[in-house]
């Protein structure tokens, strides 16, 4: 499995590629298949294609020449789970499709395989941001999407045959999913894209690295070239309003009438300076900063958390050190005892000082406690405890 940036990147650096590549340039990383075995390869991509129930004409899209195939062309009625209509797609006539040259887009699949999740969870980890995954099949040497550039990075790792991908010079300026960066036409693309700046020819265990709206287009060269797409999706500034407005309604100024539009400008000019002022204030608060680092640290999706019968188990510790103090330092918060300091993740300080203080507690009771730390980010906390020794299972 997939269990850091390191295993994605090798042999190249995390630092190395924070100092060098990340949000900066695009970044090729030569492979072997064995390094992304455990990611994707077409037994685990037909085992998920059989999950019937997961697809529909949405989640499970064919592109022929540049152009999206309608569901009707692929897909039976059916009903789902729930017991809704739904247009579920058709073996026979997908297949019969790809074997025309169409290429098969699976998106949101992060969650069906133990390899995808392991790497987005990887990628979530060292990025501090949201990991979508879609996998892409082309065949027969046909091109499925006009040059374009992506609204989040994208983390291409190859696992099958080959694709030549084209890099273009020019990236577009911090794009984000909003409908402004979404109604481009192609001749806009085609315009703005520059030169070829890199053209690079992707074999089983490559991964390739883009920032965000990079220019970028991709040929399959073989009879069939599979590839998984991770989208790294960050927190960004906008984010940011959106906490100072929700600090901004516990301010009664926030919630008050503007002035009466029979207001002269001079009064109205006043209320919004006023009002910038204090804007200005909540941004810059400690507050703010709190919530901006929570928001980055819990910035992930869900993916499983289900290990039985083992979970079914009440799990208790014992605290196993003592005479340790969690102190805080300037800005930062330690672990601390007569001899050694240990710099604390943000935001953990409390969970740990809470852990400290007792002689044994059980897994329920400190979910009791921090109801909004998440599972998963609980359980690192006490591995890591129980790693230095702090804790152990009673």
């Amino acid at each position: 499995m997939i269990r850091d940036l390191a295993d994605l990147l090798d042999p190249v650096t995390p630092e190395s590629f924070f100092a060098e590549y990340h949000d900066k340039k695009p970044l090729h990383v030569p492979g072997t298949p064995e390094k992304l075995a455990s990611v994707m390869s077409w037994s685990i991509l037909n085992d998920i294609l059989n999950m019937t129930s997961v697809w529909s004409g949405v989640s499970l899209q064919l592109v022929l020449d540049r152009e999206v195939i309608p569901p009707a062309q692929y897909c039976r009625a059916g009903i789902d789970r729930n017991g809704v209509r739904v247009m579920r797609p058709d073996p026979a006539q997908v297949t019969s499709l790809l074997r025309r040259g169409a290429s098969l887009v699976a998106n949101d699949v992060d969650t069906l395989a133990p390899g995808l999740a392991a790497a987005a969870d990887a990628l979530e980890s060292a990025l501090g941001a949201k990991a979508q995954a879609n996998i892409y099949c082309s065949w027969q040497q046909r091109q499925a999407f006009d040059s374009h550039f992506d609204t989040h990075d994208v983390y291409a790792c190859h696992v099958e045959g080959e694709k030549v991908w084209r890099v273009y010079e020019m990236r577009a300026e911090v794009p984000i999913a909003h409908p402004r960066f979404k109604t481009y036409g192609q001749a806009h693309h085609d315009q703005a894209k520059g030169k070829v700046l890199m053209e690079v020819t992707m074999r089983p265990g490559d991964l390739l690295y883009l920032p965000r709206g990079q220019y970028h287009d991709a040929l399959a060269s073989s009879t069939g070239a599979l590839h998984v797409a991770f989208g790294l999706t960050s927190v960004i500034g906008i984010d940011f309003l959106d906490i100072v407005r929700e600090l901004a309604i516990d301010d009664p100024r926030f919630r008050a009438n503007v002035p009466l539009p029979r207001a002269d400008d001079e009064q109205l000019k006043t209320y919004v300076r006023d009002l910038a002022t204090r804007l200005g204030e909540l941004a810059a608060s400690a507050e703010a900063r709190t919530q901006l680092r929570h928001l980055q640290r819990d910035y992930h999706y869900a993916r499983g958390g289900f290990r039985l019968p083992d979970d079914a188990a009440v799990e208790e510790f014992r605290v196993r050190a003592r005479g340790l103090k969690v102190v805080k330092d300037g800005a930062n918060w330690h672990l601390r005892n007569q001899s050694r300091s240990v710099p604390l993740p943000p935001g953990s300080h409390e969970l740990i000082a809470w852990v400290i203080a007792r002689e044994r507690f059980s897994g329920d009771e400190i979910a009791a406690a921090f109801p909004k730390t998440a599972p998963k980010d609980r359980g690192r906390l006490l591995r890591d405890l129980a790693a230095m020794k702090v804790i152990e299972p009673n």
